[in-house]
């Protein structure tokens, strides 16, 4: 029964070590895939610094700021594959850096943002590109620093895309503003046009105004002429009544006092005629100064209409001209893209010369408009200073009054005269024996009538040339009124026209080829990014060597342990005491360890080739590691025996999957980013590291660890000693009680 028994504990632990080994595989398989099953999209769990030193710049009207919108960007982004960027100033980050708090580290220097705008100002001796710098740490993690490197080129990238999307749209804008400069010049020429046009319908309505002025004028001084003939015919038949009538008087001292008043009638009209032949003298005087004036207003006015009409004229061409510049650069604006530099900066340069061959017609155009303007308003006049057209029409007017008043007085004069030829008449017939003295008064009087008559004619004459001299200055004034507007329009155009065109020319800028090739190297390129890898290495092997070096340190503590027993049965069969046993027991593996950690140092320096930082530390710190693997597989298989070995087995695929020896633990499964700070061969991995890349991250944090657990695992191999005594003595005692029996 008993054997029976035996046979089924023994086949029971038989399937149990089946399983177990057959489990094996599968551990490693999953733990390992699950450890690594997508670290790329895990990035966002690395921890990264963002170092912002850059300050704002101006380009035109616009504030950009890009260091602080990409860092704002960084940190603020939850995609699996970014880094996890905190914000930190220079010396934090490189404190941080270096102790492998942060695996990489983006400085955004001061000047980021004036750099990335420069291109925009179009100065080739100041454009420079924008540089990013990260820096990893290869002694902390090789594939970290290739990952920081691809995110910096994607950053690069975006950066890249969005200053040349403001440079171009700059650019854009620039033909922008030098079509509308452009549409202002042609606005200007159209403007010059419409005021040419204007200026000649003016001087056509001046010259008409003229024309009929010279004619009322013409028709004025034959009136003239006429009053003053017949003044001066009435003037002498005054003369010759004033005589008769005298002698009459004497001839007739003793007439009634009716004759006495006749005499003095007669007197007064020869005087009235005397004083209006006066005035006729001088209205024929002012008359013919106003003939005069009329006729040079004509002549003035007719140059100026030919002069306008020919400024007519032109001023469509120059419009035209400056339209065809305004086609051109809409060509320019429209074929851009598909014109060559060369196509360009010719087209540029045709039109820029065209540009100044308009400019140049527009300021001729400004300056004959100009002095255009100043001749009709000279033309024009004012009445304050008594010149021009102006003072011509308040003279006309006055004239016109003066004439209706000469006709009045003429009427008069004819009427009194009448009154006198009948009073004359009278006493004829009353009086035969003055009929001598009567006829020669008689003779007299029918003159005076006569030229009284032509007198009155002549007046009525004056009145109505007056009237129309009135109406032709009023014309030639109105004309010029608007001769001189639209003189001031071309002038406001032909400013506008010049202003526009050099507005234009200036927002066309031009290079040298040196400045060109200089500005287009700055423009293609605009943003990179400068990757420091502190203690870097040339090859992948180094960031893999820590891994398989610590893998292969435990793989040797295991295989020391299949062929060697884990407590030496020499020690236990002697006297020692547990500590003793153990002691014994770990100083012949120790041996094997240092010889190990000797070898595998050579191999990698000699062997394999590596360039170690620090030779003579890896080789401490395998040692130690080594004989920290060795006394935790000790302390397995001295407890648990073959049991232990399955556990040493599946611990060092924990720590194979905790340990980030290839990408960064943060890229794992929370699980093993758990696992990751208690077990010993993540502080062998990272103190290799360091060691053959440069650098002191870790040294003194591995040395404790590795000693606890060594310290530890050596108890925990006492502890199996002294269980392991125990049970041989108590598998002696039955033995020596049946000796004794």
């Amino acid at each position: 029964m008993s054997s029976l028994i035996e046979k089924l504990k023994k086949s029971r632990q038989t399937v149990v070590v089946i399983v177990a080994i057959a489990l094996i595989p599968l551990i490693y398989a999953g733990l390992l895939t699950w450890a690594n099953v997508d670290p790329s999209n895990n990035l966002d769990t690395i921890p990264a610094a963002v170092v912002n030193d850059d300050e704002p710049a101006t380009t035109g009207d616009t504030t950009v700021n890009l260091g602080e919108s990409l860092t704002a960007e960084l940190t603020s982004s939850t995609a699996g594959n970014n880094f996890d960027w905190r914000t930190m100033d220079a010396d934090d980050a490189e404190a941080a850096l270096e102790s492998g708090d942060v695996l990489a580290v983006m400085t955004i220097p001061s000047g980021f943002s004036a750099a990335a705008v420069s291109p925009a100002d179009n100065d080739a001796a100041t454009a420079r590109p924008a540089t990013l710098t990260v820096e990893t740490n290869d002694a902390a993690n090789m594939i970290a620093g290739t990952i920081a490197s691809t995110i910096a080129s994607t950053v690069r990238d975006s950066l890249a895309t969005e200053v040349s999307s403001e440079y171009l749209k700059n650019v854009y804008l620039g033909f922008t503003t030098l079509h509308d400069k452009m549409a202002e010049a042609g606005d200007g020429a159209a403007q010059v046009a419409d005021g040419a046009t204007s200026a000649a319908d003016g001087s056509v309505t001046l010259v008409a105004g003229l024309d009929e002025l010279a004619n009322g004028t013409t028709l004025l001084v034959s009136g003239a002429q006429s009053l003053a003939t017949g003044a001066v015919e009435a003037n002498t038949g005054a003369q010759s009544l004033s005589g008769g009538l005298a002698t009459l008087q004497s001839q007739t001292a003793a007439l009634p006092d009716q004759t006495a008043q006749l005499a003095s009638g007669a007197t007064t009209t020869a005087n009235g005629a005397a004083s209006l032949a006066a005035a006729v003298d001088q209205l024929e005087t002012g008359s013919a100064s106003v003939s005069s004036g009329a006729d040079e207003a004509l002549a003035g006015a007719t140059q100026l209409r030919d002069g306008l009409s020919a400024l007519a004229t032109e001023s469509p061409n120059l419009a035209a001209g400056a339209g065809n510049v305004s086609t051109g650069i809409d060509n320019l604006v429209a074929n851009y893209d598909m014109m060559s530099d060369q196509q360009r900066k010719a087209t540029l340069a045709a039109l820029g010369s065209g540009a100044s061959e308009v400019s140049t017609g527009a300021q001729a155009v400004q300056t004959s408009s100009t002095q255009l303007a100043a001749g009709a308003q000279a033309l024009v006049g004012t009445n304050s200073t008594s010149t021009g057209l102006s003072a011509l029409a308040v003279g006309a007017k006055q004239l016109a009054t003066g004439s209706a008043t000469a006709s009045s007085g003429a009427d008069q004069l004819q009427t009194g005269t009448a009154q006198v030829a009948a009073g004359t008449a009278t006493l004829s017939s009353n009086m035969p024996e003055l009929t001598s003295g009567i006829s020669s008064a008689a003779s007299g009087a029918r003159t005076l009538a006569s030229g009284t008559s032509r007198v009155a004619s002549g007046a009525t004459a004056l009145a109505d040339s007056s009237s129309a001299l009135d109406s032709g200055a009023t014309d030639a004034a109105s004309g010029a009124a608007t001769l001189n507007d639209g003189l001031g329009e071309l002038n406001n155009g032909a400013t506008q026209l010049r202003d526009g065109l050099t507005d234009g020319i200036d927002e066309v800028p031009t290079y040298t080829d040196a400045e060109a090739s200089a500005l287009s190297g700055v423009t293609s390129n605009p943003v990179r990014a400068n990757i420091e890898r502190k203690n870097e290495v040339p090859t992948y092997g180094y960031s893999l060597a820590p891994y398989f070096t610590a893998l292969a340190l435990w793989v040797g503590a295991i295989g020391y342990f299949l062929i060697m027993p884990a407590l030496s049965r020499r020690a236990l069969n002697g006297r020692g005491s547990g500590f003793l046993v153990a002691a014994r027991s770990f100083m012949t593996a120790g041996l094997v360890a240092v010889a190990q950690s000797a070898l595998v140092t050579l191999i990698l320096i000699n062997g394999v080739g590596l360039n170690v930082a620090n030779g003579w530390g890896l080789f401490g710190m395998i040692t130690l590691a080594s004989l920290t693997f060795i006394a935790i597989n000790q302390a397995f298989v001295a407890l648990l025996d073959a049991p232990g070995r399955f556990l040493a087995l599946i611990f060092i695929v924990l720590q194979l999957a905790a340990a980030g020896g290839t990408y960064p633990i943060q890229t794992s499964p929370m699980f093993f980013q758990v696992l990751h700070p208690l077990f010993p061969l993540t502080y062998a991995v990272e103190s290799f590291r360091s060691l053959i890349a440069g650098g002191s991250m870790g040294y003194g944090q591995s040395i404790i660890v590795m000693a606890v657990w060594l310290v530890a695992s050596l108890g925990v191999t006492v502890i199996a000693s002294f269980r392991e005594r125990q049970r041989m003595a108590d598998a002696e005692a039955p033995n020596t009680e049946l000796a004794a029996a």
